[in-house]
């Protein structure tokens, strides 16, 4: 019989070990992959279902607070953050725009008929904002069906590859829930959020200028800026609402002989930009599905209307939240660039029109 050392056999016991484990691993490697990947994205999911509940019983319990019954609340408010928007059939693109902007119209109407069942004495600023609060509640709502479908499909079907590509969207996806989530405060206190910095700019530059209505949920004012006539649009507030402003825009070109036209809005920032910088160009700036951007610039091209804009960045939390101070005090140095747009870029004798994109809550 040979003798082995202890060292030896060490080795041997150890070179062992490590044959057992490559082996398991080959054998193993997507299982565990599956099992580590689903581990991750459930406790990314666990939390979005968190915030989810909480949002949607935030909801709840402000129209309950407002008068709301507990039947109404299990039927309507429950549709509310249940719904969903079918984008019209676009393989003839003619008429497109007008189908969309139906549906969008109605579907903001939806929001409000929904409201009003529940709180027939509702006041106007609650009524606008309540719809917001509900739109950020079906936001997140979505995003925690959307993720938990796709989880368990993964987790139903083994598919490792669909698994391993939501893993890697998690954070941005966590980011965008996080924001919806985070809003819910500012949105039921009614205060101004970032994305109202346009109506702000707007509401500055106006003075003392008393605003009319011009169209659905949009006013206008008349001004000075720079010596110039200046035609003045926002939404109304305080409610929350981003108003009507292609409609507006496009009143205000047939009703007025507009020379020029700057719109200015909050803009997404992009990774490494400061929030509250404050940018200039071209163009139309108005999110949303395009039917507002599509009516300024059909007006502004009939008429070889200028277009110019003023941006404040921000990230999506920003947008959505509480205005932070970094954002309010780059409203003045937005009202500084839209001075200096129309100083360089005007004669005395023109009639500028200065939109402020947004959701105008909070602002008056």
């Amino acid at each position: 019989m040979v003798a082995i050392s202890l060292t030896d056999a060490l080795v041997y016991g150890s070179n062992i070990a490590w044959i057992v484990l490559i082996v398991f691993i080959f054998a193993y490697n997507q299982r565990l992959q599956i099992f580590l990947s689903l581990r991750s994205v459930n406790k990314s999911l666990v939390k979005i279902e968190s915030w989810n509940k909480e949002a949607k019983d935030k909801f709840f319990l402000l129209l309950k607070e407002r008068g709301a019954s507990d039947a109404l609340l299990k039927t309507e408010a429950n549709a509310m953050v249940n719904t969903f928007v079918i984008e019209p059939v676009n393989m003839d693109p003619k008429g497109i725009i007008s189908k969309i902007d139906n549906v969008v119209h109605n579907y903001e109407e939806f929001f409000k008929a929904k409201i009003r069942k529940m709180l027939p004495a509702v006041n106007e600023v609650d009524l606008y904002n309540l719809s917001d609060v509900a739109e950020a509640s079906l936001v997140l709502n979505e995003i925690y069906k959307q993720i938990r479908h796709y989880y368990l499909s993964a987790k139903k079907y083994h598919d490792y590859y669909s698994l391993v590509l939501l893993q890697m969207q998690m954070p941005m996806i966590m980011e965008v829930a996080e924001a919806y989530y985070g809003a819910i405060p500012a949105l039921s206190k009614g205060t101004s959020i970032g994305d109202a910095v346009g109506p702000l700019v707007i509401t500055q530059l106006a003075g003392g200028a008393e605003f009319k209505p011009i169209v659905k949920e949009t006013v206008v004012a008349e001004s000075t800026v720079e010596e110039r006539k200046a035609i003045l649009i926002k939404a109304k507030g305080p409610g929350g609402t981003v108003g009507r402003p292609g409609e507006a825009i496009k009143k205000a070109v047939e009703s007025y002989n507009i020379n020029y036209i700057i719109t200015v809005d909050a803009g997404l920032k992009l990774e490494g930009e400061n929030s509250g910088q404050t940018i200039e160009g071209y163009g139309v700036a108005i999110g949303g599905p395009g039917t507002d951007k599509f009516f300024v610039e059909e007006s502004a091209t009939a008429r070889k209307i200028p277009m110019y804009v003023v941006i404040i960045k921000m990230s999506e939390k920003e947008a959505i939240g509480e205005m932070t101070d970094a954002v309010r005090r780059a409203s003045l140095d937005a009202i500084n660039k839209v001075k200096m747009i129309v100083r360089e870029r005007t004669s005395k004798d023109d009639v500028v029109l200065i939109a402020g994109i947004g959701n105008t809550m909070g602002i008056s």
